[in-house]
């Protein structure tokens, strides 16, 4: 009887050409001091988050108000059929508004157990910072937002703060309690 196809030994040279394809593999961003975040714009700031965090940007759709809530749950919004919280991350972060933009965007941020929805003003996308230029929290941050912010990471058109995403989930289940 002949062993099925999938349940054979490779044979030695295909061992050896998937062994030197894997070593061209380029270094994870850890290894390489980079750190890769999710980049948008609310109000005057610049904020940044981990990408695996960001399920989505899209055009911010129509904000359904809940009644008796504080700011910083905004409402909800349809997020691809499915009902989801949106947050005023500004709120959070304590970032005053700044002035009206004419198209904001929908940022759908994810965390096991999680899915809920921010409204920013312009999502820039992947960027990478080099962790050697992280700069602590300043003292004249407010404290409300100096909480969920790791660093800051020098950059232009304006710094980049680096958004602890633990502390900003449990805002949000604060403010959805």
């Amino acid at each position: 009887m002949t062993t099925p196809f999938l349940q054979r030994e490779p044979d030695a040279a295909d061992r050896e050409r998937w062994r030197a394809s894997l070593a061209e593999i380029p270094a994870s961003a850890e290894h390489t001091g980079l750190v890769p975040l999710f980049v948008f714009r609310v109000g005057e700031e610049r904020l940044g988050i981990e990408p695996r965090h960001v399920e989505l940007a899209v055009p911010m759709p129509v904000l359904h108000s809940i009644p008796h809530r504080g700011a910083e749950l905004a409402g909800v919004v349809n997020v691809r059929g499915a009902v989801t919280l949106c947050f005023s991350i500004a709120d959070i972060l304590g970032i005053p508004p700044g002035p009206a933009v004419p198209r904001p965007m929908l940022l759908v941020l994810v965390q096991p157990g999680w899915r809920v929805a921010c409204r920013v003003d312009f999502a820039e996308g992947i960027l990478e910072f080099d962790r050697s230029a992280l700069m602590p929290v300043p003292s004249t941050l407010q404290a409300t937002g100096r909480r969920h912010v790791k660093g800051i990471f020098p950059a232009e058109p304006g710094d980049v703060r680096w958004i602890d995403a633990g502390t900003v989930f449990e805002a949000f289940d604060a403010a959805a309690r």
